[in-house]
């Protein structure tokens, strides 16, 4: 009751959080109920975290009451809101990580080693979209460091069997563990991660000129093909698994020398979760990585066997198998035990697949987030821990792929909207997006019901991408008849992609589609 007095509290509050959240990215759609979500799931990883040292770094909590600062999980918190323009609080929260890098050269708050290699890869995409060259140039010794760290592992595998040929393990990072179950194995999840750090911060540091970056991006090469020699070396030695439609394909091996499903081999262990290390921290982080290409046949294989197989399989607490094949569409999509660790949703991006983008992020989003107060349980049914900051981050950075998102060098702008939030009169407003070419801006304003779909797209002064892709998705599927750009005709649209390529020739550009 003492809230509801009108004493200038709730003015107070509101003025506080609107001052904190207006220099980040500002998201309007329209689907209030996923707007509140996006919004709350801002404030609660802030609220979650800690003050360090009068506020110098900030403490990444996993959630809002336990676990504190893992490593490991830590990383999505900072990632998600970097990418929806948290930029100070992304600097302060790795200087906190990096401030646990021990005198060996690995980075641990008592969880995981793994938390390392996913640390320094968060690192090198926020300098990707922040450009703080001072702030790199004053962290890369540890960076470096780091990554020589890495490299010293790798070294410990690299060793020939009796008949002089590569052990299956050969350059491998040494065996260790990813989260809860603790037993020791060549993880193919653990070695994704180590390798986006090679190859993210060696590209960062070769920009501010390190003298170390040849050296550690040539590590990171050698380090691929000896992760992909490793994959499929496993994988030839694993059993083909079918699909619904009764073709079988290759498995995905998760840890080197178990060659199939690690709840068959390990049915008790870590609680009855072993299946999570088989989906959500399996191969397929290779090619949320890029250590495997997103677009090859294997990683489609790997996709479908998910679709068809794991993701109708019984989940940790709740959706039970049966009503899962109920109902495969809604109740499918998404893992059985902690369907953010997976990055499905990342890798239907890399691919381009717009359908099974938004039907994982639904999904996902429908399993895990409470109505009560608009924050994301750790597992299905109110299971581990509420506000689980964790899921929240992934969830921040899924939506901000949803909306806009980098592929080499062009620069997409709402790639994954749904065609329903296009319907007549309705808008799709996105401002102050980060993205490796500076901030960007954009309204879509549907006026389908006299067949035109306008954009207003806003990019930096100079916007280093090469080419702008903007995705138009008519709510009734029709085809893009024509197009121009401030108000010239323009030739360069894809109908069956629906999108609209031009380069950023100016800051401020119109583009209207007709049906």
């Amino acid at each position: 009751a003492s809230l509801l007095v009108d004493d200038g509290t709730e003015t107070r509050v509101k003025t506080y959080w609107t001052a904190l959240l207006e220099p980040a990215m500002q998201i309007e759609i329209p689907d209030p109920f996923l707007s509140s979500i996006i919004r709350s799931s801002q404030v609660h990883c802030l609220m979650a975290s800690r003050n360090e040292n009068r506020g110098a770094m900030i403490s990444p909590w996993v959630s809002g009451a336990q676990y504190g600062p893992l490593e490991s999980e830590s990383n999505p918190i900072i990632r998600g809101l970097d990418m929806t323009g948290h930029t100070d609080y992304a600097r302060r929260a790795l200087d906190f990580m990096l401030s646990f890098c021990n005198q060996q050269g690995f980075i641990t708050t008592g969880y995981t080693v793994v938390g390392t290699g996913q640390t320094l890869w968060t690192l090198a995409e926020y300098y990707q979209r922040s450009h703080d060259r001072a702030w790199l140039q004053q962290v890369a010794p540890e960076v470096v460091r780091i990554c020589q760290w890495i490299a010293r592992q790798r070294e410990k595998t690299k060793r020939l069997d009796a008949r002089g040929q590569k052990v299956p393990e050969y350059g491998l990072m040494t065996p260790g563990v990813s989260a809860d179950w603790d037993r020791y194995a060549y993880r193919l999840f653990n070695d994704a991660h180590y390798y986006a750090a090679l190859d993210t911060c060696g590209r960062a540091l070769a920009d501010i000129g390190d003298p170390a970056a040849p050296a550690i991006q040539q590590e990171a090469r050698q380090y691929r093909q000896d992760i992909l020699q490793a994959f499929r070396t496993a994988q030839a030695r694993t059993p083909v698994v079918k699909l619904q439609n009764g073709t079988w394909v290759p498995a995905e091996p998760s840890l080197l020398y178990y060659y199939g499903d690690l709840q068959d081999y390990f049915p008790n262990e870590d609680a009855g979760r072993a299946s999570g290390y088989t989906v959500e921290l399996s191969s397929n982080h290779l090619a949320a990585v890029g250590a495997l290409d997103p677009a090859s046949r294997e990683t489609g294989w790997m996709l479908d066997h998910l679709e068809d197989v794991h993701f109708l399989r019984d989940g940790w607490g709740d959706f039970p198998a049966a009503k899962k094949r109920t109902d495969i569409f809604s109740l499918g999509g998404f893992a059985c035990v902690q369907p953010y660790y997976g990055r499905f949703a990342e890798i239907y991006a890399f691919r381009d697949e717009v359908k099974p983008y938004i039907r994982t992020y639904f999904n996902t989003v429908s399993a895990h987030a409470g109505s009560e107060n608009l924050t994301f349980w750790e597992h299905f049914a109110n299971r581990g821990m509420w506000n689980k900051t964790h899921e929240t981050g992934w969830f921040l950075s899924q939506t901000r792929i949803l909306l806009v998102n980098e592929r080499g060098d062009e620069l997409w702008l709402a790639p994954f909207v749904p065609s329903r939030w296009l319907q007549d009169g309705q808008k799709v407003a996105i401002r102050n997006a980060p993205t490796r070419f500076g901030p960007v801006s954009y309204t879509i304003n549907s006026n389908v019901a006299n067949g035109k779909i306008e954009a207003v797209v806003e990019l930096p002064e100079k916007c280093t991408a090469d080419k702008i892709v903007l995705r138009l998705r008519h709510p009734e599927g029709k085809p893009m008849q024509s197009v121009t750009i401030q108000g010239q005709s323009h030739a360069d649209f894809n109908p069956k992609n629906e999108t609209i390529t031009f380069a950023p020739v100016e800051p401020t550009l119109t583009i209207r589609a007709q049906y």
